[in-house]
């Protein structure tokens, strides 16, 4: 019997084969829990509930109402929620002279409206505690070229969790990030058949490689399971093998 045994968790973004939804998702299942992953398209979501015996709902973070119906699906099929994870997001890539509101708007609705609002349905949903996680980046704790957008909104929600945590505190509901290095995912793939990329990483990381997905899954369930960690609260947690304490590779 795991440790998350009769626990559920809501986990949003768990639609890619490699990505960080999917592998947490995979994760909080084996350590025993009732998992609904979400994300936009339907299709790949239903394989993944399949493979862990867990429940699709499709949603659209930036749509208010797909959301509230996201928890309430959750909560209609398992009772009460206890773990969220937020792991939806839109890289975004352009230099700030480059800007204009129609390439900030979208990934901001997702990555900072939608997590707002994902803190929101899942207290809602959460009536006895519990924890809800963002996925964050190493680009919102040191900076690189044209990631004003994209860092800017994982670091405003990095910044909202303190405010969540103190907020929803006294319904021991309990607020965490996770600050990822670059990992290999579905979004990123194309970086890691550049050598000199890779290399060039490797060698500003301290412990000497390159993350992974089960680094983030592992991190991931640490916060989660409140036997792990029900004393963190309002922490970004740093999972780049110590490269946060540097800056990001210069090409």
């Amino acid at each position: 019997m795991g440790t998350l045994t009769g626990k559920t968790a809501v986990v949003v973004g768990a639609s890619g084969e490699s990505n960080f939804g999917t592998a947490i998702a995979r994760r909080l299942a084996q350590e025993g829990a009732n998992v609904v992953v979400s994300a936009r398209r339907k299709e790949p979501l239903a394989a993944l509930a399949g493979e862990i015996g867990g429940l699709a709902v499709a949603c659209d973070v930036t749509d208010e109402a797909q959301q509230e119906a996201l928890f309430a699906a959750a909560r209609e099929k398992y009772g009460q929620v206890d773990i969220a994870v937020f792991s939806a997001g839109i890289h975004a890539a352009d230099a700030i002279a480059e800007l204009s509101a129609d390439k900030i708007l979208p990934s901001l609705q997702v990555s900072f409206v939608g997590a707002l609002l994902f803190f929101k349905h899942a207290a809602n949903a959460m009536e006895e505690g519990g924890s809800v996680i963002t996925i964050s980046s190493l680009t919102a704790r040191i900076p690189g070229p044209g990631l004003a957008v994209y860092s800017g909104a994982r670091a405003g929600i990095d910044y909202a969790i303190k405010v969540a945590a103190q907020e929803y505190g006294p319904r021991g509901i309990r607020f965490n990030s996770i600050a990822a290095g670059l990992i290999e995912t579905d979004m990123t793939s194309m970086l890691f058949g550049m050598d000199p990329v890779i290399e060039a990483y490797i060698d500003a990381t301290p412990v000497g490689r390159m993350g992974n997905l089960d680094d983030m899954a592992e991190a991931a369930l640490f916060l989660a399971d409140g036997q792990r960690s029900s004393f963190i609260n309002a922490q970004v947690l740093d999972l780049a093998g110590g490269q946060q304490n540097g800056h990001l590779p210069r090409f």
